[in-house]
């Protein structure tokens, strides 16, 4: 059995011995290399003091050359049963006396050392100098044993053995009632799971027997319960939804269509098979390039890519093909289907077939291209009257007559302006609109914008600045369509005699012209939709202001046509600024 298979009873009670061993034994090798340097210590301070008086009392001995002096004075070495040998040498370094006085001479150095003292093997030797005031008469030898250190660290090994059983065995008794404080929990946590994985019963709960670490366990296992049992409910829920969610699906107009990320149809709709004419058995498993058209199949590899990339959800107008080959205009309503884990495994799609309102607005489209058409023609000619008109009241002086022509030739010119955009807005939409592109110097054309306006709204003042000899290259007449639509709806929805603003200014190659007015401001929540086409701000404040919510979309798309775009940044009640950029020449 391997250790992470042992109970864990077991494994807390060894943990405990274990610990409690390797701490007695770190004890004992502690306290005894403690005493073994303390014994060396004490042993080199006493030897280093006893040979100091031993020398100094040996001068005499030396000094006379007296053997049985000398013999004597070591003699006295006995009392010591550390020491095993000592010598006294003379100042030519023969040996002089020796104790014990009889030992061969092979026990002592041929020769003194050099003074001071040293362990060698499990000895303690001093070689001492022996002076009488500053002269050397000879040299003190001494040797004493450790053996006694060793007797001393043996006996206390004996004792450690016995005290470290007894401890143990202390330990043992101890750890039979730790382990039951802190196992009996997790057995109690453990009983608890058995009964949950065995009976499918998710209404137990464990008991809580303290609020340490156990306790914190117990309480998050009971926790983990309480979410799994709410989880099953609403898995059951869930379920349920999803019968509706199906059933929805089923009985809904649309089509609506299942995609994995390789672009293979996995679930099809009653809806779908009206409206594409292919039964579900017809299209499952097969690619959904069977109802795309030739010419836009690499849009629908573009929208699996997207989908591939985590891009959001997506809504647009396209063309479908049924079985028929009959072509169709849809809208799409394309989002991608998550697993579990949120990681992205394929997509819905939402159809509804857009062809009759396609056809209506192209009927439309055709009307108000034929009446716009229609109408420029007269009214070219009623323009050209006011004109002769105006210039001969001007030479009769007439007032009266000059006003009255003034305000008819600038209304005139207003309705000029609605019917070129009428006209703009169906050539844009066939695809008919055309660029021509040539450079230009911008600020002669905002000049003269900016005096047709001024002249047709004295009660504001507009000014410009920083596009002196700033050259584009650009369609100058299209430019000049956004130049007039943008100043004329910051003159509109400016109240009183409102200041507009138009600046340039120059960056990394492009020139950014802003049109800023002191008006009523727009709404976040319609800014989103300012350049859709018709759309115009619901606001009390521009009941009265005329216009067909046209004006904006064309600025957006001839912008877009230059590789620009509007940008619109306003605050209600503070005004509005609309910026474009344009790449210079």
């Amino acid at each position: 059995m391997s250790y992470k298979d042992i109970p864990i009873r077991r494994k807390i009670m060894g943990a405990i011995m274990f610990i409690s061993s390797i701490l007695l034994l770190i004890m004992c090798g502690v306290y005894m290399l403690f005493e073994y340097t303390s014994y060396k210590n004490t042993l080199k301070s006493s030897v280093s003091s006893l040979s100091t008086v031993i020398a100094n009392n040996s001068s005499a001995a030396l000094a006379f050359q007296s053997h049985a002096d000398a013999t004597e004075i070591l003699s006295a070495l006995k009392a010591d049963k550390n020491v095993v040998a000592a010598c006294l040498y003379n100042s030519d370094g023969s040996l002089f006396a020796s104790y014990p006085a009889h030992a061969p001479a092979d026990l002592f150095p041929a020769k003194p050392g050099k003074e001071g003292s040293g362990f060698e093997n499990d000895y303690f030797i001093v070689f001492q100098p022996v002076y009488q005031k500053d002269t050397v008469l000879g040299t003190l030898y001494l040797k004493t044993t450790m053996s006694v250190i060793y007797e001393q660290i043996t006996n206390f090994m004996m004792v450690a053995i016995i005290m470290i059983v007894g401890l143990l065995l202390i330990a043992y008794i101890l750890s039979l009632q730790v382990q039951k404080i802190i196992s009996e929990p997790i057995m109690s946590l453990k009983s608890t799971a058995t009964v949950v994985s065995e009976d499918n019963n998710y209404t137990v709960r464990a008991v809580k027997a303290s609020d340490d670490e156990l306790g914190a366990l117990t309480d998050t296992f009971n926790k983990m319960l309480d979410q799994i049992e709410i989880q099953n409910i609403e898995i059951s829920d869930a379920a349920a939804e999803n019968a509706k969610l199906a059933a929805i699906v089923e009985s809904s107009s649309d089509a609506i269509i299942g995609m994995t990320l390789d672009g293979m149809i996995n679930s099809w709709n009653e809806a779908a098979e009206r409206m594409f004419k292919y039964k579900a058995d017809e299209v499952i498993g097969h690619s959904i390039m069977t109802l795309v058209p030739a010419e836009l199949q690499a849009e629908q590899r573009a929208i699996l890519s997207g989908l591939r990339n985590g891009e959001p959800v997506s809504q647009f107008e396209t063309r479908r093909l049924s079985k028929d080959q009959k072509l169709l205009d849809v809208s799409l309503t394309i989002s991608p289907v998550k697993n579990s884990q949120g990681n992205i495994i394929g997509s819905s799609k939402i159809a509804r077939d857009i062809s009759e309102k396609k056809r209506e607005e192209q009927r439309k489209n055709d009307f108000i291209a034929m009446v716009s058409h229609e109408l420029k023609t007269p009214l070219t000619s009623i323009r050209s009257y006011i004109q002769v008109l105006l210039a001969k009241a001007k030479t009769e002086d007439d007032s009266f007559k000059l006003s009255a022509l003034t305000r008819a030739d600038v209304q005139s010119k207003k309705m000029t302006t609605m019917i070129n955009d009428f006209l703009n807005l169906t050539r844009l939409e066939e695809g008919k609109i055309q660029l021509h592109k040539e450079v230009f110097e911008l600020h002669p054309l905002i000049a003269e914008v900016t005096d047709d306006a001024q002249f047709l709204n004295t009660g504001h003042k507009i000014t410009f600045a920083g596009c002196m000899g700033v050259k584009v290259c650009a369609d100058k007449d299209k430019i000049g369509q956004v130049l007039i639509n943008l100043i004329s709806n910051a003159v509109k929805y400016s109240p009183g005699n409102g200041l507009v603003t138009i600046d340039c200014i120059i960056g990394e190659g492009r020139i950014k012209i802003s049109v800023t007015d002191q008006g009523i401001g727009i709404s976040q929540e319609d800014q989103k939709k300012l350049f859709d086409r018709f759309y115009r701000v619901q606001n009390v404040k521009v009941k009265t202001v005329s216009g067909f919510g046209i004006g904006l979309y064309l600025v957006s798309e001839i912008l877009r046509s230059h590789d620009s775009r509007v940008m619109v940044e306003s605050e209600e009640g503070k005004g509005s600024s609309f910026s474009f950029s344009l790449s210079l020449e």
